[in-house]
């Protein structure tokens, strides 16, 4: 069942269970109320009728005591009927045990067992009153004029009008009844329109913002103003539709970045094995024909193939790094003394290029740094790499600067080259970037240097960013933790 269906049949049950509940309860109240005061209103009605009645009843105690031979008397009778029949009485009289007259309708027979017990009273003198289910039952005994003794019973139905409750109390009732009636209406109908406002709307609203991501849509915003359950319910899908959405940019983003990284490394893996082919094809061909120009072939493959060989590193490399899969061995090291090896041996390959590689430290305390040794040498190879293919002064130089902060060591490797363009500067660390977007060949590179030793960086819980100006060269800071910061 659903829960608009749910809802209506509450609806229903609440409006009839109640209404059972009140003609049930008006019903126990009637019927109590006349058992509380069904004595009360048949004295109430015998006091009124009898005050009604007082001078038919004297003159029917002169009758009896007087004239009692009137009784006899069948005209007498017919007018003293029609006379008592007007006060909703019937008449009764018993002579020698036998019935004489009956007026009243009722089976005088069977009343006889009930009758004697008038017969043990002193009935002789007075009106002896008793109440039977039916009835209020009046007595006397009376002689005729030939000394015989009779009895008259007078017979009132408790069934006549004023035997019923009072008019007032049945509308009093019936009022009580409509008002509670209504009152569960309106308070029902109420209670239903605004649960079904606060609950039905906003699920048909989360239903239509799940249709639309169904669909493809992720633009699609859904907010709701109270906070409450189905507040916090819209938050939580808001959310998920904001990281869906976002889940959706970053695998466009992959997907371009495979693609791009396809192209890329087609591209640069082309240039150095058609050199290959070209100087191979060249010593088959007896092109080389000397020592010196063997040497130069066999020196042209070797550098392509290293290159090649880096290619193919980085993409490996950048590949387990993209994916979360790179190992990582943590250790406390001396920035100083690691630092100072760096340099060592870096230098000679830079030497040969003509490029003065420097080292200078203000790290004066003895703070052990958190770092995978391998992972920070390539950090630094790459960074320096990058600075390698901008340096376009005569005297080329490069500086690594080590600095202490609080809970950091702060790395700058600054170069003296041409410098960044400010409004590529916050784009060196992506994704095969690259300043010289002709992508010459004389600066090589695969573009993704930078974003390796990003990634590398950030895996040591450190920051890397970049500072330049252009003509007068560029400066790479990252940061690595003290080992009493660091959290593994």
């Amino acid at each position: 069942m659903s829960l608009k269906h749910k809802m209506w049949a509450s609806y229903i049950i609440m409006i009839l269970v109640p209404l059972l509940l009140a003609i049930l309860s008006a019903r126990l109240i009637l019927n109590n109320y006349e058992n509380e005061h069904r004595l009360d209103i048949i004295e109430a009605a015998d006091e009124e009728k009898m005050q009604e009645n007082i001078d038919f009843m004297r003159e029917l105690d002169n009758t009896l005591v007087n004239k009692p031979d009137l009784l006899k008397d069948s005209l007498y009778l017919a007018r003293l009927n029609e006379e008592i029949s007007s006060f909703h009485m019937g008449v009764l009289i018993q002579y020698n045990d036998n019935f004489m007259y009956n007026s009243a309708p009722v089976n005088a027979e069977k009343l006889k067992p009930y009758l004697v017990k008038f017969l043990e009273q002193d009935i002789t003198q007075r009106w002896v009153s008793a109440v039977t289910k039916e009835y209020l039952v009046q007595c006397r005994a009376f002689s005729f004029s030939d000394g015989t003794t009779a009895q008259i019973y007078l017979f009132m139905n408790r069934k006549a009008p004023w035997d019923t409750p009072p008019t007032d109390h049945i509308g009093y009732v019936k009022w009580v009844f409509l008002i509670f009636i209504i009152c569960i209406f309106v308070t029902n109908s109420f209670l239903t329109y605004r649960m079904s406002k606060s609950l039905i709307e906003p699920l048909n609203g989360v239903k239509k913002a799940a249709r639309e991501i169904k669909n493809g849509n992720l633009d699609y915003p859904i907010s709701y103003p109270a906070k409450n359950e189905i507040g916090e319910l819209y938050q939580a899908f808001e959310e998920m539709r904001i990281k869906l959405k976002q889940s959706q940019a970053l695998n466009e983003q992959y997907e371009k970045s495979r693609q791009e990284l396809i192209s890329n490394i087609s591209h640069d893996l082309k240039t150095p094995i058609t050199a290959i082919k070209g100087y191979v094809r060249g010593i088959i061909d007896g092109v080389a024909n000397n020592q010196a120009k063997m040497e130069k072939y066999l020196n042209t493959i070797l550098t392509n193939a290293v290159e090649m060989e880096r290619l193919t590193n980085d993409l490996a490399l950048f590949t387990k790094l993209d994916i979360k899969q790179l190992p990582f061995t943590f250790e406390c090291i001396d920035i100083n003394k690691y630092l100072e090896d760096v340099r060592e041996e870096l230098n000679f390959d830079l030497t040969e290029n003509n490029i003065i590689l420097n080292y200078i430290s203000y790290y004066e305390s003895k703070d052990l740094i958190m770092a995978d040794r391998q992972r920070l040498v390539r950090v630094i190879k790459n960074i320096i790499e990058n600075a390698k293919k901008h340096l376009n002064k005569q005297d080329k130089e490069i500086n690594i600067v080590l600095k202490e902060e609080n809970s950091e060591a702060l790395i700058e490797i600054q170069d003296n080259g041409c410098g960044i363009p400010a409004d590529k500067l916050s784009l060196i660390f992506d994704r095969f970037f690259r300043v010289d977007c002709a992508r010459n060949r004389a600066t090589g590179g695969s573009g993704i240097g930078l974003s390796i030793a990003k990634e590398i960086i950030e895996a040591h819980q450190g920051r890397i960013w970049a500072k330049s100006s252009e003509g007068l060269g560029s400066s790479i800071f990252f940061t690595l933790k003290k080992a009493v910061y660091f959290t593994n």
